[in-house]
């Protein structure tokens, strides 16, 4: 650039002289070359304190080194390197055979689990119904034993001693079978664990450990994230994925955009609020 405006005053001052007939003696030729001096200065010093450049500047591109969430043994590795890949094709696969292994265990336990409680809710419901069929007979008992002892009280008893006796012994039997039914459905009820987010804790729990050993095994098969290249592939099958950081199974670099990025200098004297 500095170049061009040089040449650019050269030809404007040889057209002058050219045009305008300037006689070419010792006063007009360092007039035009100390003109030139002044004015391209002037004007290049303009330009970079108005357009600043840099010297620093490289093209840069994103990558994505690719490291599994889970651990295991490679078995199947893509051989599509520095080649355009579709989002969702496969880059490599970890052996699976562990976490599919958890994965059914707990779907097993949880299938136990849920039978379990269903025992101990019918459990529960067979001890609630003695107690409805104790309280019931309870109340009949007590019922007949108010009975008799009105009658008792009475001037003329058309009781005798012995059924007013054997229907206060009928009132403490049912006493106790009612407080024995009691007892049992206390019993049943406390074999139930407690209750998280209207689950049982158990089922709970199980279902929580289910959703993790799925995302583990989903994560056994690893995909392009997006369309883009694989570079630097670092894994073959047989060879042991980690889940570190600084060890990735290979590079993706997406397909994106070029970006280039520069540092210029800075003119804090110019600055002010507002401008940009």
């Amino acid at each position: 650039m500095d170049l061009l405006i040089i040449l650019c005053y050269v030809a404007i001052a040889w057209g002058v002289f050219k045009i305008f007939r300037i006689p070419v003696n010792k006063w007009t030729i360092p007039t035009a070359i100390l003109g030139g001096i002044v004015v391209v200065g002037a004007l290049i010093l303009t330009m970079n304190y108005n357009h600043p450049y840099t010297l620093r500047a490289q093209k840069i591109v994103v990558s994505i080194p690719m490291v599994p969430q889970v651990s295991g043994e490679v078995v199947e590795v893509t051989t599509k390197t520095n080649v355009l890949m579709k989002k969702g094709e496969l880059l490599f696969c970890i052996d699976d055979t562990r976490y599919r292994a958890r994965l059914n265990k707990l779907q097993a336990d949880l299938a136990a689990e849920e039978a379990t409680l269903r025992a101990k809710q019918a459990t529960i419901d067979d001890a609630s119904a003695r107690v409805q069929q104790a309280q019931a007979e309870y109340d009949r008992v007590t019922r007949d034993y108010q009975r008799y002892a009105q009658g008792a009280a009475m001037p003329v008893n058309p009781f005798s001693e012995q059924d007013v006796t054997h229907a206060r012994q009928q009132v403490q039997i049912q006493t106790a079978v009612l407080q024995a039914a009691k007892a049992q459905l206390q019993n049943a009820r406390e074999q139930v664990s407690g209750r998280y987010n209207g689950l049982d804790a158990n089922i709970a729990s199980l279902k929580s450990q289910i959703l993790e050993a799925e995302y583990n095994l989903a994560q056994t098969v690893v995909r392009a994230p997006s369309d883009g290249y694989v570079t630097q592939l670092l894994a073959r099958p047989g060879m042991t994925a980690v889940r570190l950081p600084f060890k990735p199974v290979l590079v993706f670099i997406p397909q994106q955009k070029r970006q280039v990025v520069a540092v210029f200098r800075q003119k804090l004297g110019s600055a002010s609020d507002g401008r940009g």
